[in-house]
């Protein structure tokens, strides 16, 4: 992935925040000076993993296996056993029509997902066992989620999901989580390759994060 392209997938998601009245906080607008500027906020932003992901489930499919994410918020996980502080999270979605992403499942987060505006969010669902099997009793659904609507996915819960019939802006709200640790896709997926850096990058993704928080401090 060519950062050229992170930066168009990134402003297509701009677009559509715009379309759709989702406000983003001024550091989604942050380039490598604002970073090293303010080294504090860099390194809270870097900690709680928040800011642009521009994912692609495949090398090379964007188009049809990718995500583009931007977390808003996100709490500290490590405060879940004694059930104080920001025990929540924020994340926007942008997908693509037919954009699809593959099942996966959670352990410990519980999430809604709103459909913010555009096109039907298709989300297929099915029950796993602890290792990520279905289960023999599980039950397999496809819901469409129309725009306004919202979803609620429990852990162990398998889920992909897809844009259909345009663009697709949504929201998730969730218990905080680790998104290191608990996210498990059916099959894994191989290690992302690096960006290849055809131009100087306008925004700054969490993939950037260790490196800019080193150049803060």
């Amino acid at each position: 992935m060519k950062r050229s392209f992170v930066d168009l997938r990134i402003e297509a998601m701009l677009a559509a925040c715009a379309r759709y009245g989702q406000r983003l906080p001024p550091f989604a607008l942050w380039g490598e000076d604002d970073y090293r500027a303010d080294p504090a906020a860099a390194r809270r932003i870097a900690e709680r993993g928040l800011g642009w992901n521009i994912v692609e489930f495949k090398a090379g499919a964007f188009a049809t296996d990718g995500l583009s994410v931007f977390t808003l918020r996100m709490g500290d996980w490590r405060r879940l056993a004694d059930g104080r502080g920001r025990l929540y999270a924020e994340k926007v979605l942008h997908a693509e029509d037919r954009q699809r992403t593959p099942h996966h499942y959670h352990v410990v987060k519980t999430e809604d997902v709103i459909n913010r505006g555009g096109g039907r969010f298709v989300v297929e669902l099915f029950k796993v066992d602890r290792g990520g099997a279905p289960l023999k009793e599980r039950f397999r659904a496809v819901k469409d989620v129309e725009p306004g609507e919202s979803l609620t996915l429990e852990p162990f819960v398998a889920h992909a999901f897809w844009a259909e019939g345009d663009a697709v802006l949504a929201g998730e709200v969730s218990l905080v989580n680790d998104d290191a640790s608990d996210n498990y896709f059916l099959p894994p997926l191989a290690a992302p390759a690096p960006i290849e850096e055809d131009r100087p990058k306008r925004y700054v993704t969490v993939r950037d994060h260790s490196r800019f928080v080193a150049l803060a401090g």
